[in-house]
């Protein structure tokens, strides 16, 4: 778990290990600690105009579950280590004939997570704050899982940079992750020039400049993450068989 207040973090960690006792959770005030070491990465920032998660050093084979729109990673970055796969999170078929009425982005009824959910407290007549700020309560994530469920929504496929995931583009990634680990020199080749060319590149996170001053606030809504990654994934395996 990464933020810069200790004290959040400190919080986080004791509420785990009292829910979830055999966990081992480690902390750190800065997300570049253990990048190395990571074989799936959550970050959900609200980060401006500064680099939190640099990709170049990642372990071969990681994946980065990109919670944070605007997104935490670019796709130029992305591009530079190959065997790393960056998916977006959080999108959501709705059932139904949907017309948004705009282009949110997204495909034909596809909305974003946070549009889900107040579509489907509206469809329950609950005009009301259910989600807002980072006080999230597992009692609220259950309920709206059950909304969810009950009005037959569903986890959309896995995308990245707006395309979606194919079993050839993991496939592809797979072979660049064993490539690296079976020539170490050949990855530290890799990383070397994947860091210097993000050093050199703009940061243009959120669509502004960076500052000079350290104001990234990440979110601790990590195992919310993983949670979702799961479903994610286990979607996406029940559709390939």
């Amino acid at each position: 778990l990464v933020s810069i207040e200790p004290e959040r973090l400190i919080d986080l960690k004791r509420t785990i290990q009292e829910e979830t006792p055999q966990a081992t959770v480690s902390i750190a005030t800065r997300p570049g600690d253990y990048l190395g070491e990571c074989d799936l990465i959550v970050t959900a920032t609200s980060a401006f105009g500064q680099r939190i998660v640099d990709i170049s050093k990642c372990k071969p084979g990681a994946v980065i579950c990109d919670v944070a729109r605007p997104p935490d990673i670019s796709e130029k970055e992305a591009a530079l280590r190959p065997d790393v796969l960056v998916i977006e999170s959080g999108e959501v078929l709705i059932p139904g004939d949907i017309d948004f009425g705009y282009n949110i982005g997204l495909p034909p009824k596809t909305a974003y997570a946070c549009l889900a959910e107040t579509a489907l407290l509206a469809m329950e007549g609950r005009f009301e704050d259910y989600t807002v700020g980072r006080n999230i309560t597992m009692e609220r994530v259950k309920e709206i899982y059950r909304l969810f469920n009950k009005h037959q929504f569903q986890i959309a496929g896995l995308r990245s940079f707006g395309k979606y995931v194919t079993d050839d583009v993991v496939a592809v990634k797979r072979g660049y992750a064993e490539q690296y680990r079976k020539d170490p020199a050949l990855f530290a080749q890799v990383r070397e020039d994947a860091g210097r060319k993000i050093a050199s590149m703009p940061v243009m996170a959120k669509g502004v400049k960076a500052s000079k001053r350290p104001s990234w606030t990440p979110m601790a809504a990590v195992t919310m993450g993983v949670g979702l990654l799961a479903l994610l994934l286990g979607k996406r395996r029940n559709n390939s068989r």
